[in-house]
């Protein structure tokens, strides 16, 4: 009996069959979740891909939510149904796939509109339902944002003081030089005598000068913006320079001279730029030819222009200074004197920009490349040093831009097609920082 018991315990043969047994519901298991997982996949993309086109179109340009706000509305109600409609033309029905929940939010966020699409789900698996499992659920998330134009506030300021009178091009310059007795590349404004006013005599000859270039550049800009802007009133400008007449001006502190002022009329901006001219001086060597102070001019213009919104509305505009200039910095300062008393000739100084540029404003500057101007002995003495081997000039109006909002254009060049680029790259920058 004892020994029966003994062979028994130790028989395994069916041992196999009993692990086997047990086996089958784990392996069953395995291979139905394998399925099923499979399946929900397969549907979970189905849905993603769904949700995915909904929330991008239902913030598209042409979508009802970005319509509505083109137009200033703040509900996006329209844009919502539209969303969901474009989920519900994108999903198929299936026996499988029930309790389908779609949830769709548009909202807006500075300048950006943002469509958030959630779907929940319950699969109803095969194998595993045969386990006791009777629903799998489905969370399905999708965001897509479109960002739109921004409002925009551009402060041109423009150089128009007595170096922008030099020839636009090497052989404008030439020119001036070959007419004149004192070998002068200046078409200086002088109003004492019809003799020595080589502006008057430039335009006898001719000569195309830097501020004539400057003047129509800035009507083409305004004409440029109008046809760009997206938004109703997108962009506003304001038009400022050095002042019309020397005399006329404060001679230690000037201020900036308002040419055409803030406005979304930029036909009417484009009329006043048609009035840029160069800067009269009333006798040669007038206040010491200090007609060119920047650390003035910048106070002046970080005094007009407020600080700056997002962009996401009319009222919250980004504000731009487009600051267009030869970088000759040429005004009163006792404090540093190097051309005569209190005159201090050197590239800009930047403390002003970086003020501007901490209350949020850009700054895009056009640097108008000094040119070395070898017979003039002004030139020789007090710029020469700060032109070459490496422009100074140019180091320093490169260091007031905001990074990125930089251009210089040099001599035979185009200003207008560079002003037009500089302004492509402000509108650019503003919507990929907003």
């Amino acid at each position: 009996m004892l020994h029966g018991l003994k062979r028994f315990f130790r028989d395994t043969r069916g041992n196999v069959i009993m692990i086997i047994g047990l086996a089958l519901p784990v392996v069953f298991l395995a291979i139905g979740g394998a399925v099923d997982f499979s399946r929900v996949m397969q549907l979970k993309k189905e849905l993603q891909d769904a949700a995915d086109v909904a929330s991008v179109g239902s913030v598209a340009v042409n979508s009802y939510a970005y319509k509505a706000n083109t137009k200033g509305h703040s509900s996006f109600k329209t844009g919502e149904n539209q969303a969901l409609a474009i989920f519900n033309s994108n999903v198929k029905k299936h026996n499988d796939l029930n309790n389908i929940k779609v949830k769709a939010k548009i909202k807006k966020q500075s300048t950006n509109l943002v469509s958030e699409i959630g779907v929940t789900a319950d699969y109803r698996p095969y194998l595993l339902g045969l386990m006791g499992m009777n629903t799998m659920p489905i969370t399905i998330k999708s965001t897509s944002s479109s960002t739109f134009p921004p409002y925009i506030d551009f402060y041109l300021l423009l150089d128009n003081s007595p170096s922008m009178g030099v020839g636009a091009t090497t052989k404008d310059i030439d020119t001036m030089v070959a007419n004149t007795s004192d070998k002068c590349a200046f078409a200086c404004h002088q109003m004492d005598k019809a003799g020595n006013d080589y502006y008057a005599l430039a335009k006898k000859l001719k000569v195309t000068t830097r501020i004539d270039v400057v003047r129509q550049a800035t009507q083409n800009l305004m004409t440029t913006a109008k046809n760009t802007q997206t938004l109703t009133d997108q962009y506003r400008m304001a038009i400022y320079h050095f002042g019309m007449a020397a005399d006329q001006i404060d001679s230690k502190n000037p201020a900036p001279y308002e040419v055409s002022a803030l406005t979304t009329n930029l036909s009417t901006s484009a009329s006043n730029a048609a009035k840029i001219d160069l800067m009269t001086i009333p006798y040669q060597n007038y206040n010491s030819d200090r007609q060119t102070n920047f650390p003035s001019y910048l106070l002046g213009m970080n005094k007009v222009i407020p600080s700056s919104g997002d962009g996401s509305s009319s009222s919250k505009p980004q504000q731009v200074l487009f600051f267009v200039s030869d970088g000759a910095n040429d005004g009163y300062d006792c404090a540093y004197s190097n051309g005569a008393s209190c005159r201090r000739i050197s590239p800009l100084d930047t403390p002003q920009c970086k003020a501007m540029k901490a209350r949020g404003v850009k700054i895009a500057v056009l640097y108008t490349t000094y040119l070395p101007l070898p017979t003039n002995a002004f030139y020789n003495s007090h710029l020469a040093k700060y032109v070459s081997p490496t422009s100074q000039l140019a180091a320093k109006m490169q260091e007031c831009a905001t990074e990125g909002l930089y251009f210089e254009v040099g001599p035979n060049e185009g200003i207008s097609e560079a002003m037009n680029a500089l302004f492509a790259k402000v509108i650019s920058t503003v919507r990929i920082s907003s």
